[in-house]
């Protein structure tokens, strides 16, 4: 009975931090709303039944989630202490996913504009590619959100600093991407609205997040030493997400092309499986570096 009560006790005690994360939850959506002025998402969702937009939607939501998860592993005993890191960390948190979908739509998926590649061509393709794009950014974030710094000051610095590590990690993973899926980002995203290899696509952006988060995770102020551990993290977990796509294809389907499947063919499930796999070698790996590296 005891147990049960300090259990109970416990639970209602974060009632508190929820509903603070509900608010900055739906202060994440008000900005997503206002900085896209061009896309009306109720009317996406609802009168035109877009199913890109649907996609696109609920990766920046989920990434803004993640990324508001990531603030809740720094809570101490202090209450108003812990408020008060929650709305800084909440705060930049949603100037973050904001900033990394204008970069990514700019750095990492050039030539496919959202408002045009989401609303008027529902191109269900650049859809899936974007929304796992977000996805990883809010685990990047929600990895540079579980860092320790010394002073709010401090943690801001931090904050701006392994948020542009993370974005520059994301971007050579991209790289890395391409080259070993041989991808043409205008052509298969954008002409050719392959939705497979945006689908495969989007997997390998959670993927690299999922890495990325591990990587980034409780690093502290010393930022030469600790992006130096950051690098080397990430680049081990980049070279298994090069060689997952030949794993995929040599466990999951030994007796199909992979890369013509999802590229050439189009084939939808082919994309999943290529996600998949991606995907499950990332969370190996992050699990393992969390138990080695805590």
């Amino acid at each position: 009975m005891t147990a049960f009560v300090s259990t109970l006790a416990a639970v209602l005690g974060i009632v508190p931090y929820f509903l603070a994360a509900l608010i900055l939850f739906f202060l994440g959506k008000l900005v997503f709303d206002l900085s896209t002025p061009r896309i009306r998402d109720d009317e996406e969702l609802t009168s035109r039944d877009n199913p890109a937009f649907g996609v696109l939607f609920v990766g920046y939501m989920l990434g803004l989630a993640l990324a508001l998860a990531g603030a809740f592993a720094k809570l101490g005993p202090s209450f108003l202490d812990n408020m008060v890191d929650l709305g800084t960390s909440g705060l930049a948190a949603i100037v973050l996913m904001r900033l990394s979908m204008a970069l990514g739509e700019r750095l990492m998926l050039p030539g496919l504009r959202l408002d045009e590649q989401i609303t008027k061509e529902r191109n269900l393709s650049a859809a899936f590619a974007f929304a796992g794009l977000l996805a990883a950014n809010g685990l990047i974030i929600a990895g540079v959100m579980q860092g320790r710094s010394d002073s709010y000051l401090l943690e801001l610095l931090d904050i701006g600093v392994y948020w542009a590590a993370g974005q520059a990690f994301l971007l050579a993973a991209w790289l890395i991407y391409r080259v070993i899926a041989r991808f043409e980002l205008r052509k298969d995203l954008g002409e050719r609205k392959n939705a497979a290899a945006g689908l495969s696509a989007g997997g390998f952006f959670v993927a690299a997040g999922l890495v990325l988060q591990a990587a980034l995770a409780g690093a502290g102020s010393d930022l030469g030493a600790e992006l130096l551990v950051a690098l080397a993290v990430s680049a081990c977990g980049l070279a298994l997400l090069a060689a997952a796509r030949a794993l995929t294809a040599l466990v999951l389907l030994p007796k199909a092309n992979l890369a013509d499947e999802v590229s050439s063919q189009g084939n939808l499930a082919a994309g999943a499986v290529s996600a998949l796999g991606f995907v499950a070698v990332a969370l190996i790996y992050a699990a393992l570096v969390r138990s080695q590296l805590g």
